[in-house]
């Protein structure tokens, strides 16, 4: 017997993330019912458009007959659009899940016990290396987070190079209680503007320390200034730049110190380098270069004193 219809009854309804109990509430039936549509008996002719329209295609697209099988793309994004807003994220970081879950052959979508999405004090991750690149995720509730990495033709250091401005950041990083201001700053209203008495009084720092973060953040474009005119004459205000940059940066800073150790699921034939090009060279050749130039330089300076010395002589 044909079971095109069981077979792709089944295949929609997961494809859209319907449960049976929630196709058989909406066409009035048990899901015992649609348990056994799915297996290898049907349903009966009235409730065809009614089990259409809940899971979104044709009737004909039910038997197989037709508009061909919607890829999957777009049948992610109509699924994706067809929920409400809030659940929108929830829902795409689930549908990524499913990636490590195929790259480590699981034969079908596992979803994420309670034990994990509770648990206090431990870390569950997920994660894929391979030559191509890599994902990794987070899945315990109290933080959880998709990555996805392709490698690049010309390799993570084509854009990730040295740089110069990173060094800054750091550096700025390294300024007492200047991470601390961050955090005060990611707390409050992005359009909240602030003066240095203010973290002097809400960090409880020096003028100096203050003014010192300040210069910091302003040189890594992480707060901008402005003027004030109060009437009793100018002062300078700032404004941070909120944006979730922050929270990402501070949770790879995280995984980064405290490497992940338990896995739903890990697989990792990767033995190339990440980085190949050896940037961080490019600076110190540079400035080996421009020492070079500037011995010369000077080397060319105590000679030409020596001559012009010489000729006074004669």
């Amino acid at each position: 017997m044909d079971n095109t219809f069981n077979t792709n009854l089944r295949k929609i309804r997961k494809a859209k993330g319907i449960t049976q109990e929630q196709l058989a509430d909406a066409v009035g039936v048990s899901p015992q019912a649609v348990s056994k549509w799915e297996m290898s008996s049907y349903p009966d002719t009235q409730l065809l458009p009614a089990i259409a329209d809940h899971l979104g295609v044709t009737i004909d697209e039910l038997w197989g007959r037709g508009k061909e099988e919607i890829d999957i793309y777009n049948r992610v994004l109509e699924y994706l659009k067809s929920l409400p807003p809030e659940a929108k994220i929830h829902e795409g970081f689930e549908i990524c899940r499913a990636i490590p879950q195929a790259c480590c052959g699981a034969d079908e979508y596992a979803d994420l016990p309670e034990g994990i999405l509770k648990g206090a004090g431990w870390d569950n991750h997920s994660e894929v290396v391979r030559k191509e690149g890599f994902a990794q995720s987070r899945n315990t509730g109290d933080l959880q987070y998709f990555l996805i990495m392709p490698q690049p033709c010309l390799g993570y250091d084509c854009v990730l190079a040295y740089d110069e401005e990173m060094v800054k950041l750091f550096e700025v990083l390294s300024i007492p209680n200047a991470l601390g201001t961050l955090y005060f700053l990611a707390g409050r209203s992005a359009t909240m503007f602030f003066k240095s008495e203010t973290l002097m009084h809400e960090l409880g720092i020096t003028e100096e320390n203050a003014e010192q973060i300040i210069e910091g953040l302003l040189s890594c474009q992480l707060i901008w200034e402005t003027t004030l005119n109060n009437g009793a004459g100018k002062e300078k205000i700032y404004q941070y730049n909120g944006h979730c940059n922050l929270v990402s940066f501070l949770n790879f800073t995280r995984t980064l110190l405290h490497r992940p150790q338990n896995f739903s699921f890990q697989s990792n034939s990767r033995n190339e380098p990440y980085f190949a090009n050896d940037t961080y060279k490019k600076k110190r050749l540079t400035d080996i270069a421009d020492k070079q130039e500037e011995d010369q330089g000077e080397a060319d300076k105590q000679q030409s004193d020596k001559k012009r010395n010489k000729k006074g002589r004669v």
